[in-house]
C-alpha cells in the first residue's frame, strides 16, 4: 500500500531576492539536467515572529553579506563546472537556492519544496522510496547548527546527500541519526583539540571561556572543558551570552562577564561564540580598553565586521582558527559582475561569464554591504562552498560513469540515495590538495591558525593544525616588553623533581612539593612521587633514580699517600730502634728499659703500622673481620708492656719496702703472666667483635646514592671495649708513674712512660668525638692518622731518649745510671 502526503508549494521560476519578500520566493534558480539545492542565510532576521499566529508567508530582513556571498559562490562553481567539458560532459547542473534566514521555522518551507517529487510540487511519502526522485539530487548547506538539526533529519529520511559549508558541530557526525550529512569544514572537536594544543604550546593553563548560549556555543564549551581538564588546562570562568535577550540585556550580561574575567586574573580568553555575540562582546572590550590574549573560533575570527571594528587592534593579540582556505580564481571578478548587474551604471564591471542577470534586480546592496562583499576575505568564504559543489560534481561523475569525453550512463538511475554512496567515496584534488570524506562525513582538511595584524587582509597566517600543530610564534605581536609571551597560569610551573599539591577546586592551582630521597617525579605524573626501583636511589627533588656509586680509600688518593709516607718513615724509625736495641741488648739501658719486653713492644708497633694497609682499598669481608681486632690487639701488646714496666718502676721508686722476691717475680715470670693476661682480656673483646660481625645480617637495601665503603662497626659496644681497654692500660701506666719520684743520680724511666702514655691518652680522647662527627669517608683516614700519631708519641716519649743515649751519649748507658731498674 502506498501512502501519499501531498504538499502544494508556491514557487516562482523567476528568482527574486527582495528585502521584504516571502520566504518561498526568495530563490536563485537556474534550470539544468540535474538540479542541486542550496540553503544559505541571505538574511539574519525574521520579521514579526512574535505575532506569528497563522501560517502566512514569513518575511526576512537585514541582508547578510556572508550568506549572499556564499550563495554566489555556489552559482559561480556550478557555472564553472557547466563550462567544463571533462567533468560531466553532456550534462548541465541547475540549482535552486533558498534563504534560511538563520531560522528553523523559515527553512522548513524551502526544504519541503526541495523534497517534492521531481517535476511536481508534491511530497510523496511512500513505504518504499527507492524509486522516488526528489526535486534536487543533492543539497549544499545550511550554515548553522540549529537549522541543520531540522533540515538534516528531513533530507536524511530521503537519503538526499547534504553537504554543509560551515556546520561544525560534532553532533552531526553520528551517522545513525544523520546518515546523509557531509561537510567541507572540520568539526569542532578538531578545532578544540587545536586550541588546546596551542594553549599547551604557550603553557597557558588558566583560561576564561565566553560562549553563546546556543547549540554552537554550549556544545563547544562543554567539549573544550572536558578535553582541557585532561590536558592540564583549567577553566577559571565560563560565561554564556544568551541569544533570546534584548540588546540592553545582552550588554548587561557581557559587562558582568568581563567583570568576572577581570576578577579571575586570567590573561587568555577563549571566545566560542556566534558572530553577533562576538561583535557585542568586543565592543564592550574596546570600551573598557581591556587587554588579553583572545583565542577565536572560526565563527568570528576572520569576520570583516570584527576586523574593521575601530580599536580592535588595541585589545591584545587575537589568535584564531579558520578552516583551510584557498583563493578561488575568478570569483572576485564574478562578484564584481554581480554588483554591476545590481547597479547597471557600473557597466565596466560586466562579464559574459555571469550567464544570467535574473534574480539580482531587487537586491538592495548598501555601500557598507558592498564593501564587505568586495573585501579581500571574499575567497575565504567561497572556498568551502566551492569544495562542496565539486564534491557533488565528482560524485555525479562516478555515478554517471563519465570519462573526460562523455558519460556512459543515461541518467535513468539518478536517485539521491545512489549519489549518496558515491559522495562517500569521492577522492579528488582541489587547490593542489587531495580531498575526501571520512566515515563520519568529515573532511580530511584542517585549520589555518591566524592572528590579526596590520596588513591588507587584516590578518596573518601563523600556522596550521590537522591533528598536529605547526606554529611560527615569532609572527605574533604580543604587545609586551621584548614581545614575550604573556603568562596565564594559576600557579607557576614546578621545578623538575617537584610534584603538585592541588589547593582549591582547580587542578591548575597548586603548591610545589619536593620529592624526598628514594622518590622521584616521573614525567608522566605531576601529582605523586614514585618510589625508586629496588637497587636504586635518588636524592631530594629528583626526576629519576640511579644505581649508587661506591667510594673507598684508594692507594692513589693524596691523603692515603701522605699517611703511607708517614707510616713508612715511622716504621723505619721503629725498625731502626729495634735493630739498635738488639745490638745493645745486653746493655744496662736496654735491660732497664724492659729487656725482651722492649723487643715485644717494638714488634707490636711494627704490627700497628702494618695494620694501616687494612684500611686501604675496597673492603672485603675477611679484611673487615680482622681490621679493628688486629689494630686493637697490636696496641694492647705494646701498652701492656708499658703497664707492667710502670708497675715495676713505681715499686722500686716509691715502695722500697716491698720484698725483693716479689719484685723479682714481677720482673721475670710475673711479666709474662701479666702480659698474657692483658692480651687474653683483649682477645676476648676481639672475639666478641668478630662474632658480632659474623652474626650481623647483611642488608642489600639501597638507601643512598653515594656510599663510602669502609668496614662497618656492627656493635659499637665491643668497638668501645677494645679501644677503651687500650686506653685503660695507658691510663694505668700514666697514673702509676705520673707522681713517681726520680731516683737521685738515676735515669728517670717514669718520665718516659708518663709522656708516652699521656700522648696516647690525649690523642685517643680527641679521636672519640671527632670520629662520631666526621663523614664515612673521613673516619678511616682519621683512625689511621690517630694511630700513627699515637705510635709516634710512644716512640718519641719512650724510645727516642734511649736511642739518643745509645747513639750520641753512650757513656751514660752504664749500669750505675740504670742500676735501680736492673737490681
Amino acid at each position: 500500500m502506498i501512502v501519499y502526503a501531498v504538499l502544494t508549494l508556491g514557487f516562482s521560476v523567476g528568482a527574486i531576492l527582495g528585502d521584504e519578500e516571502p520566504v518561498a520566493y526568495q530563490v536563485f534558480r537556474k534550470a539544468g539536467d540535474i538540479m542541486i539545492g542550496g540553503l544559505f542565510p541571505f538574511h539574519t532576521t525574521v520579521n514579526d515572529l512574535d505575532n506569528y499566529w497563522k501560517p502566512e508567508p514569513l518575511t526576512c530582513s537585514s541582508l547578510n553579506p556572508t550568506g549572499f556571498l556564499q550563495a554566489l559562490a555556489m552559482q559561480f562553481t556550478l557555472e564553472e563546472i557547466n563550462n567544463s567539458t571533462t567533468l560531466i560532459p553532456g550534462w548541465t547542473l541547475g540549482y535552486e537556492i533558498y534563504d534560511t534566514c538563520l531560522n528553523t521555522l523559515t527553512c522548513l518551507h524551502p526544504v519541503l519544496l526541495l523534497l517534492t517529487k521531481n517535476g511536481t510540487e508534491r511530497v510523496e511519502m511512500k513505504c518504499n522510496l527507492t524509486d522516488y526522485k526528489t526535486r534536487v539530487i543533492s543539497v549544499i548547506g545550511p550554515s548553522s547548527n540549529e537549522v541543520a538539526t531540522v533540515t538534516m533529519k528531513l533530507f536524511g529520511a530521503f537519503l538526499v546527500p547534504q553537504i554543509s559549508y560551515s556546520v561544525t558541530s560534532d553532533v552531526f557526525s553520528d551517522k545513525t541519526v544523520y546518515p546523509a550529512f557531509f561537510r567541507t569544514v572540520p568539526s569542532d572537536s578538531k578545532q578544540i583539540n587545536g586550541m588546546i594544543d596551542l594553549m599547551r604550546c604557550f603553557k597557558w593553563n588558566w583560561i576564561a571561556v565566553v560562549a553563546s548560549d546556543d547549540d554552537y556555543g554550549t556544545t563547544g564549551l562543554q567539549q573544550f572543558s572536558s578535553s582541557a581538564m585532561g590536558k592540564g588546562i583549567c577553566v577559571a570562568y565560563e560565561g554564556l551570552i544568551s541569544k533570546t535577550l534584548s540588546s540592553s540585556e545582552t550588554n548587561t550580561i557581557i559587562e558582568d562577564i568581563l567583570d568576572k574575567i577581570a576578577q579571575a586574573d586570567v590573561n587568555v580568553v577563549l571566545v566560542f561564540a556566534s558572530l553577533t555575540h562576538s561583535i557585542a562582546l568586543f565592543e564592550e572590550v574596546i570600551m573598557r580598553n581591556m587587554t588579553k590574549v583572545w583565542i577565536g573560533s572560526a565563527s568570528w575570527v576572520l569576520s570583516e565586521d570584527i576586523l574593521s571594528m575601530p580599536g580592535i587592534e588595541h585589545i591584545g593579540p587575537v589568535i584564531g582558527f579558520f578552516p583551510n582556505a584557498h583563493y578561488v580564481v575568478g570569483f572576485d571578478e564574478f562578484i564584481k559582475n554581480v554588483i554591476s548587474q545590481i547597479y547597471p551604471s557600473q557597466s565596466a564591471l560586466m562579464s559574459s561569464s555571469l550567464g544570467t542577470s535574473e534574480g539580482y534586480q531587487n537586491i538592495d546592496l548598501k555601500p557598507d554591504i558592498i564593501s564587505s562583499i568586495l573585501s579581500p576575505l571574499t575567497s575565504l568564504h567561497a572556498h568551502s562552498v566551492y569544495t562542496a559543489v565539486y564534491a557533488v560534481a565528482y560524485a555525479l561523475h562516478s555515478l554517471l560513469n563519465c570519462t573526460f569525453i562523455k558519460c556512459n550512463n543515461q541518467g535513468s538511475n539518478l536517485y539521491a540515495w545512489k549519489l549518496l554512496e558515491e559522495v562517500k567515496k569521492v577522492n579528488f584534488s582541489i587547490f593542489n590538495t587531495s580531498f575526501r570524506f571520512d566515515s563520519y562525513g568529515n573532511p580530511n582538511t584542517g585549520y589555518d591558525i591566524v592572528t590579526h595584524s596590520i596588513s591588507e587582509l587584516g590578518f596573518s597566517i601563523i600556522g596550521s593544525y590537522n591533528m598536529e600543530l605547526t606554529l611560527n610564534s615569532s609572527l605574533i605581536n604580543w604587545g609586551t616588553k621584548q614581545n614575550l609571551v604573556p603568562v596565564s597560569q594559576c600557579s607557576g610551573d614546578c621545578l623538575p623533581g617537584q610534584i603538585k599539591r592541588v589547593k582549591g577546586t582547580h587542578s591548575c592551582c597548586f603548591d610545589c612539593i619536593d620529592c624526598q630521597e628514594g622518590l622521584f617525579q616521573s614525567s608522566g605524573d605531576d601529582f605523586q612521587c614514585q618510589s625508586c626501583p629496588a637497587g636504586q636511589w635518588s636524592s631530594v627533588r629528583s626526576i629519576s633514580c640511579s644505581y649508587p656509586t661506591y667510594l673507598y680509600l684508594q692507594w692513589s688518593d693524596t691523603a692515603v699517600i701522605c699517611l703511607l709516607f708517614v707510616s713508612f718513615v715511622l716504621l723505619c724509625f721503629v725498625l731502626g730502634t729495634l735493630i739498635l736495641f738488639f745490638n745493645h741488648r745486653h746493655s744496662p739501658l736496654v735491660q732497664a728499659s724492659g729487656g725482651y719486653m722492649c723487643f715485644f713492644a717494638l714488634t707490636s708497633l711494627v704490627a700497628v703500622l702494618s695494620s694501616m694497609v687494612l684500611f686501604i682499598g675496597k673492603p672485603v669481608y675477611l679484611v673487615c673481620l680482622v681490621q679493628q681486632p688486629f689494630l686493637a690487639m697490636s696496641l694492647t701488646c705494646c701498652l701492656s708492656t708499658f703497664s707492667i714496666k710502670a708497675l715495676q718502676v713505681m715499686l722500686v721508686t716509691d715502695f722500697k719496702g716491698v720484698p725483693t722476691k716479689y719484685i723479682q717475680w714481677l720482673k721475670t715470670t710475673g711479666t709474662w703472666v701479666s702480659l698474657l693476661s692483658g692480651i687474653l682480656i683483649q682477645g676476648l673483646f676481639c672475639i666478641w667483635h668478630i662474632l658480632s660481625m659474623v652474626n650481623t645480617p647483611q642488608s642489600n637495601e639501597v638507601t643512598f646514592l653515594y656510599k663510602y665503603l669502609k668496614c662497618e662497626i656492627s656493635n659499637v659496644l665491643d668497638f668501645f671495649l677494645m679501644f677503651g681497654y687500650n686506653g685503660l692500660l695507658a691510663l694505668i701506666s700514666f697514673m702509676l708513674n705520673c707522681v713517681a719520684q726520680a731516683p737521685p743520680g738515676q735515669y728517670n724511666l717514669a718520665r718516659d712512660i708518663t709522656f708516652s702514655t699521656l700522648s696516647y691518652l690525649l690523642i685517643w680522647i680527641v679521636f672519640v668525638p671527632a670520629y662520631a662527627e666526621v663523614t664515612d669517608g673521613s673516619q678511616s683516614l682519621l683512625q689511621m692518622a690517630v694511630t700513627l700519631i699515637s705510635s709516634f708519641g710512644i716512640m718519641v716519649g719512650y724510645f727516642a731518649p734511649k736511642c739518643y743515649i745509645l747513639l750520641f751519649n753512650p757513656q751514660m748507658a752504664t749500669e750505675e745510671y740504670f742500676k735501680i731498674y736492673i737490681n
